[in-house]
């Protein structure tokens, strides 16, 4: 069977601790997260991961009702794991226990993945990102990045740009573009990443919607959704970015990829969890 989409990344295990409250464990990790919502939006989706012999078997069972999770390797030793500590003041702290995770742009791709159509990598260290990405050239790449990386967005510029230059699509947030561009305005961020090489800059502004740029802007209003509705935020632009890619790999026009991803960021809204299953 071919596949539409592989997408590269972390599968984790989140600890999420509110003051008072007992610890709760949630399957995480944004590569889960794309994989997931571009199953459920209808692609053929296979997953290329690490984790450790402590992943619940019912996760993985979960994930393989709706992905090819031939490219999951369970080895040896602990799962990444994320914790999600909120303190009474507001603030966050979000340690992370690398576990088998690290390494990750090495990771063994079936050969059987590789005639996907298109090629996902999920937040990894930049690094790593252009690791895989020069692994997969002449194939149909696109990339997203996370807050975990920020210093690395600031100070390694040479780097983004390699990184950038490899990818047809690219998913930052508006602070993750202003921040690696050191534009003044999300516009001028969106033009400097597309003459750093990346085909379509696709920005997520939360309740803002979506800028793209492919050489002419586009904006898309997010989707309206009841606020008594949304139980936890977390994943919601991972769920845009495999709504969108579902419909890409099928080749959906740009309007019909946004409208798939913003339907899929909002249902993800609705539940606990990245993950869209």
């Amino acid at each position: 069977m071919e596949l539409d989409l592989v997408v590269l990344g972390h599968v984790s295990i989140d600890h999420i601790r509110f003051p008072g409250r007992e610890e709760v464990l949630l399957p995480g990790g944004a590569a889960a997260a794309v994989a997931t919502s571009a199953a459920l939006a209808g692609a053929r989706v296979g997953l290329v991961t690490k984790v450790g012999e402590d992943f619940p078997r019912e996760w993985l069972e979960k994930l393989s009702s709706v992905l090819d999770v031939r490219g999951v390797q369970i080895l040896p030793g602990k799962t990444i794991h994320i914790y999600m500590i909120y303190h009474e003041d507001g603030s966050v702290d979000a340690p992370v226990e690398m576990g088998v995770a690290r390494n990750m742009g090495e990771t063994q791709i079936p050969e059987e993945y590789m005639e996907a159509k298109v090629f996902h990598i999920a937040p990894i260290p930049p690094e790593e990102q252009l690791k895989a990405l020069k692994r997969l050239e002449g194939k149909r790449t696109s990339l997203d990045f996370n807050p975990t990386y920020m210093a690395d967005y600031r100070e390694k510029t040479d780097l983004l740009r390699a990184v950038v230059s490899r990818a047809e699509i690219i998913f930052p947030n508006e602070r993750e573009a202003l921040v690696m561009t050191r534009a003044e305005s999300v516009e001028e961020a969106a033009r400097v990443l597309h003459e750093w090489g990346a085909g379509i800059v696709v920005v997520t502004r939360g309740e803002r919607g979506v800028l793209v740029y492919d050489g002419e802007f586009q904006e898309f209003p997010a989707l309206s959704i009841d606020p008594h509705e949304i139980v936890d935020p977390t994943g919601a632009g991972d769920a845009f970015a495999g709504g969108f890619l579902a419909g890409y790999a099928r080749g959906e026009p740009l309007e019909t990829c946004v409208k798939l991803g913003l339907e899929r960021a909002r249902e993800v809204l609705k539940k606990k969890g990245s993950w869209s299953i």
